[in-house]
């Protein structure tokens, strides 16, 4: 009897790569944020991969270009194009589909602490235009480098003596693949960092406010990878559903855990050769190669952006405006032709033309880091589908099984349906109230401690006259009370929350000023038209509520260093930011309408910037935002005050078009007493050197809070309490 082998069982690349994901995921719940230091090893890990990946693209479309005939080059050109439109038109499809998971509700505001500027934009020309073909290779301009490379790999293919470089080409890319090979081996080592970093440090309530969003993308993104793509494939070419899914899974899951398609282009290419080789899906020389596809098509828009375009209807929803049906052509033209951009530059840029307002965008970075993932994924299996259907279609072995396509198809849309549904149901009944965020500028309360106060219902004079030879400091500590004016209408300075309650940045230093005299304190509410005959009547000892500096202020009572300098800026709705691209022609309108405060800084600078415009005088901003300023089209305020203003109405946007910052000083106003004024300038000192003041700006001006973030929870330290 012969002897019988036993077959050992020799894991491979997948499942190391999944063993390592999976360990990566225990050590980041066991050690928590622990695990940091482990970044630094996972980015040289995605630096190494990322090495041999522009080089490769560059010579692999050189060489296999230079290779095939003019006539082929056309023919797979032909192919490349009508397959893009093909597969774009699913992902818009899928983007109009996934649309309908969003029920309609009320919009609930939300809170947002960024000032709002304008987008960067990436420079086309530098991008798409190999100028300086080092220049695009130094600096990632991975398009520009496909140009030049197709441009030089079909100049090369006309040229009789093209195997004097063909040869060292092809020695050349056998090099970069071995090498590439080489770094993918220790894959599980960079993957297990990667993931245990992540895991360990990413605070989970980011995903919170964004829970719709996630789960639509995160549908859309399984419907696409694990159906329509491996499904296309089957009914198209013989290659069996099972055989895609299996032989793809490590380029996607690879993409998956680093975040970067790019970096494992050499595996797609492999993946897409092995099924191409299987089932003898290639000819040669017919141009269908795996290492001319994935890097010609790799510049181009995938449907890893496209499905990312779902974040737009999203937003629609999330403020309570479904977008129309009319308004989906506009949307779906304007996302698709966005698509060449990055995202960061194209979201902005579609929630601004769609009217939707913009800060909502801050969310959207917030979890970019799951959505990109996954959108790499996606991007991934799309090359993938796209190489072997390309393939297929140049050797003449592609031919559509039209009854399973048909029947795969009606139950692929069966089952998006019922995802449909399902996310609709559980958004309608369980995340709307997520959506009614209780960090709003409207909630916020008082982060010092607050001492005892009255708000006085009207301005009356101080009761308690100066006694000869008496300081207004010492009226203060024999009386035991300060006297503060404040405006209830002055975001985010001095304002009544949803309580009712007198909150803001300036309410805050009275608290902190009150509280260091030792003192009481008794608010008096005055106008920006009252105040000076206040002020000279002795009805309060000081004003405080973000008041500007003006000429008339400045001539009638003394005037303290600045304790903040605010900038210059102009609200309007989001959908009108576009009017600010000819800035001069619009500033020089005639029929241009503006709003200003009455007795304003702003009212002095409006009139200085906007010569030609007529202008509305209000009393406050909320009279603008509330739409009674008549027919102003714009208001003229500080960029601090109009951004806290936004929170409440995010319809509208705060923009600097003034191409330059135009500080505006702040100042708290007080009538003539040299030992006060004295006193007042040593005290602003005091808390800006103690850091109260800075405390108090980034807590009311930048919206930060001051809760210490307590660290990740993790099993050493919230289980075995190993450490503190």
């Amino acid at each position: 009897m012969g002897e019988v082998t036993q077959k050992h069982f020799k894991p491979g690349l997948t499942t190391w790569i999944l063993t390592s994901l999976f360990l990566g995921i225990l050590c980041g719940l066991f050690f928590g944020d622990l695990c940091a230091p482990l970044k630094s090893i996972g980015e040289v890990f995605i630096g190494l991969l990322q090495m041999t990946v522009l080089p490769y693209i560059t010579l692999s479309l050189i060489l296999n270009l230079g290779r095939i005939s003019l006539k082929q080059t056309r023919n797979m050109a032909l192919t490349v194009i009508v397959l893009l439109i093909i597969l774009w038109c699913i992902g818009l499809f899928s983007v109009c589909l996934m649309s309908l998971a969003f029920p309609f509700w009320q919009k609930g505001a939300f809170f947002s602490t960024s000032i709002i500027q304008g987008t960067q934009n990436e420079s086309l020309y530098d991008l798409f235009v190999p100028a300086n073909p080092f220049f695009s290779l130094a600096n990632n301009a991975v398009p520009a480098v496909v140009i030049f490379s197709i441009g030089l790999g079909i100049a090369l293919s006309s040229l009789s003596n093209r195997d004097h470089l063909l040869d060292p080409l092809t020695v050349a890319v056998q090099a970069l693949m071995r090498l590439n090979r080489f770094v993918v081996h220790i894959s599980p080592f960079g993957i297990f960092a990667i993931v245990s970093y992540a895991v360990g440090t990413l605070p989970f309530e980011k995903f919170g406010l964004l829970q719709a969003y996630l789960i639509t993308f995160s549908a859309a993104t399984l419907l696409l990878a694990v159906g329509i793509l491996p499904m296309l494939i089957s009914v198209c070419t013989p290659v069996r559903y099972w055989d895609a899914l299996k032989v793809s899974q490590t380029a996607v899951i690879a993409a998956f855990v680093l975040g970067n398609t790019f970096a494992v282009l050499p595996l797609i290419v492999e993946a897409a050769r092995e099924i191409l080789d299987r089932y003898h899906l290639e000819k040669e020389n017919s141009g269908g190669s795996p290492d001319v596809l994935v890097p010609l098509v790799f510049p181009f828009p995938d449907l890893g952006r496209i499905i990312g375009l779902i974040f737009i209807p999203f937003s629609a929803w999330f403020y309570g405006e479904s977008l129309l049906p009319d308004q989906y052509p506009k949307f779906l033209s304007l996302g698709m032709a966005g698509s060449f951009a990055k995202p960061a530059v194209t979201i902005p840029w579609l929630l601004d033309l769609m009217h939707i307002p913009h800060d909502i965008f801050q969310l959207y970075l917030a979890v970019g880091i799951y959505t990109t993932r996954l959108g790499d994924a996606l991007r991934s299996i799309y090359l993938f589908s796209f190489a072997i259907l390309a393939a297929a279609s140049l050797s003449g072995t592609l031919k559509i099984q039209w009854k399973r396509f048909i029947s795969y198809s009606l139950l692929w849309l069966c089952i998006a349906g019922i995802v449909i549904a399902g996310i609709h149901t559980v958004l309608n009944y369980t995340f709307k109230d997520l959506y009614q965020s209780k960090a709003m500028i409207a909630d916020r309360q008082l982060l010092f401690p607050d001492v005892p106060y009255t708000i006085l219902k009207k301005s009356t004079p101080n009761p308690v006259a100066i006694m000869p030879g008496e300081t207004r400091i010492d009226r203060i500590r024999r009386r035991g009370v300060i006297r503060l004016g404040f405006d209830g209408k002055r975001l985010p300075f001095s304002y009544f929350n949803e309580q009712n309650q007198l909150v803001g940045f300036d309410i805050d230093m009275a608290h902190r000023l009150a509280d260091d005299l030792g003192v009481a304190i008794e608010f008096i509410p005055f106008t920006p038209n009252t105040l000076i005959k206040q002020l000279d009547e002795d009805h309060f000892d000081l004003a405080m509520s973000g008041l500007e500096g003006t000429i008339e202020r400045a001539t009638a009572f003394p005037v303290a260093d600045s304790y903040m300098d605010v900038t210059l800026a102009i609200v309007l709705p989001d959908y009108r930011k576009a009017v600010f691209l000819d800035f001069e022609e619009f500033r020089n309108s005639t029929d241009l309408k503006i709003a200003v405060v009455s007795n304003s800084f702003f009212d002095e600078k409006a009139h200085e910037y906007f010569p030609n415009a007529s202008f509305v005088q209000i009393e406050s901003e909320e009279e603008f935002f509330e739409g009674e300023a008549g027919d102003a089209s714009i208001l003229v305020t500080s960029a601090e005050t109009g951004s806290a203003w936004t929170l409440l109405y995010p319809k509208f946007s705060v923009v600097n078009p003034f191409r330059k910052d135009i500080r505006v000083p702040l100042y708290y106003l007080g009538a003539h007493d040299v030992e006060f004024e004295e006193f007042m300038e040593v005290w602003l000192e005091l808390k800006k050197k103690e850091g109260a003041f800075q405390t108090l700006y980034n807590y009311w001006i930048l919206g930060k809070n001051e809760e210490r973030t307590p660290p990740r929870w993790s099993i050493i330290r919230n289980v075995l309490h190993w450490i503190d």
